[in-house]
């Protein structure tokens, strides 16, 4: 159980039976009333955020969560297929499409489990990616960080400056989607 002092953004609590994630958290002190903490939640099951007080003698139960490191191995409709790195036990872990922008297969990820469900996919912050299709530059087309349209070997569209090429491996930053280097 934690105290309301212990509770910070990041940490993982368990609220009405599901693990949830603080996302804020403002600890707010009344003239003479009890201390309350004002956060904001989301839910790591179904993803949605509310915001939720708790008053000063309220005791919050830490989520108990494992990080497993685990292989990428392919797509199947929504479904990833995903290798534990310790037992090399397969797992099907059901994401959103666009989660899968920046997967390929054989990458490294973390699988976060609450119980024997899998609830979170973490993929590295920044990872390598081969162009497949990019628009031609046009010339004169140079006003300010002139950007154009790529495709990646993962499917995913994304904007990158004018010198990037078909074929070139790039860096892109998964949290924002974002060109960020050549590799």
């Amino acid at each position: 159980m934690l105290s309301l002092a212990q509770v910070k953004i990041g940490s993982k609590i368990l609220w009405r039976g599901a693990p949830h994630e603080v996302v804020s958290a403002t600890h707010v002190q009344a003239g003479r009333g009890q201390a309350k903490l004002d956060t904001k939640l989301r839910n790591l099951l179904t993803q949605a955020i509310f915001e939720q007080t708790f008053q000063g003698n309220d005791r919050i139960e830490e989520a108990l969560l494992r990080h497993i490191n685990a292989t990428y191995l392919y797509r199947e409709d929504f479904l990833a297929q995903t290798m534990l790195a310790d037992t090399f036990e397969q797992v099907f872990v059901k994401l959103s499409p666009e989660r899968f922008n920046y997967l390929k297969e054989g990458q490294p990820i973390d699988l976060l489990f609450w119980g024997d469900v899998v609830i979170d996919v973490k993929s590295p912050k920044k990872v390598e990616l081969e162009v497949t299709y990019a628009e031609p530059a046009e010339k004169g087309n140079t006003v300010n960080a002139a950007q154009k349209t790529a495709t990646l070997e993962t499917g995913a569209t994304i904007q990158v400056p004018l010198f990037i090429k078909m074929g070139d491996r790039i860096v892109v930053n998964t949290e924002t989607g974002q060109y960020d280097s050549r590799a």
